[in-house]
């Protein structure tokens, strides 16, 4: 597959990427050796698993990736082959690997996710302006999605947040602990978290309510942020924005694996949104390409036909949440 030519108005940040492992085994046991079946490998990173659901689903996006070391060859090859639209960020280190085990026998997968390269705090202003140069002309949103490196400083997403506000676009940001709180400092267009995530946060700005909707509405009230996203399981996804919320559930499917999910729910929101679809409808779309995620092999994300599907079927509750952003 070869990259759009039209410019897309998406750009997907990757600072802390992964090569994906996945591998599986008859039973997992402690000492004794374990042959293993013969693995798989993936791209991976938050911000490249986006893009990846957005090309899954038939949009485009760049992808911004910030990566080195002695797997950054192969990672490039994988990237190359799944067809995105790229933009690299050379950092001296070794690029981080991921390794998922599925044992057969349990029904259970165990993930062992290794610290990235250490990143040189003097490296943070060029880093910024790397990003920026890579925003594509008439870019509407950028995604920051997934961890940061060992050393980037912890307000790294809120200094990016004010950065992409002032160039008139909208960022969208997936992360969780200190980075996110920082950002939320920040004038943020949509974060998403999940229940644990927003009851840790309701906690340490002393929020207190007795249901997700209301800690939420008290959330939005708190943060300069213009909608807040909770993930909360087979509850499906809550929306709240200042004057709206609605909460969507998904379809009752064969959990094969979660790996992925969110990152499919991100992508189908975001491609739904550069779509000019409704925030509701956009909430839809992001419930209904979680679900067809968590019925494919662990190695895999979204489906296209299986989220065009689940989307026909899905209903909403609530108020609607009826909120575009401007063009």
């Amino acid at each position: 597959m070869t990259a759009s030519r039209v410019a897309p108005q998406i750009l997907t940040i990757t600072l802390n990427p992964a090569l994906d492992v996945t591998t599986s085994v008859g039973h997992l046991a402690p000492v004794r050796k374990l042959r293993c079946e013969a693995p798989q490998y993936e791209a991976g990173g938050g911000g490249v698993n986006v893009s990846r659901a957005i090309r899954e689903l038939g949009g485009e996006s760049r992808a911004f990736i910030a990566t080195g070391g002695g797997m950054e060859g192969r990672y490039r090859k994988l990237v190359r082959e799944s067809g995105l639209n790229v933009r690299y960020w050379h950092v001296e280190g070794e690029l981080r690997f991921s390794l998922t085990v599925i044992d057969r026998g349990a029904g259970q997968h165990y993930r062992f996710v290794l610290p990235g390269p250490e990143f040189a705090a003097e490296q943070v202003d060029g880093l910024l302006s790397s990003i920026m140069r890579a925003m594509p002309s008439g870019c509407r949103f950028v995604v920051g999605s997934g961890s940061l490196p060992p050393g980037m400083p912890v307000d790294f997403y809120g200094r990016l947040a004010r950065l992409v506000h002032e160039r008139g676009a909208f960022f969208i940001l997936d992360t969780h602990g200190a980075p996110l709180r920082a950002a939320l400092e920040q004038r943020v267009f949509v974060v998403r978290i999940n229940a644990i995530e927003a009851n840790e946060l309701a906690r340490l700005a002393s929020i207190s309510s007795v249901t997700l909707p209301g800690l939420a509405r008290q959330l939005i009230e708190r943060y300069p942020i213009d909608a807040l996203l909770v993930g909360n399981g087979a509850e499906g996804t809550l929306l709240t924005t200042a004057d709206a919320q609605c909460q969507v559930r998904p379809p009752k499917v064969e959990v094969v694996s979660g790996v992925g999910a969110g990152d499919s729910f991100l992508g189908a929101f975001t491609l739904a949104l550069q779509r000019d679809w409704s925030m509701k409808d956009a909430l839809r779309y992001g419930v209904a390409a979680a679900a067809s995620a968590v019925g494919t092999d662990i190695a895999h994300l979204c489906d296209r036909d299986a989220t065009d599907r689940y989307f026909r079927i899905i209903r909403d509750e609530g108020e609607g949440a009826e909120f575009r952003p401007a063009t």
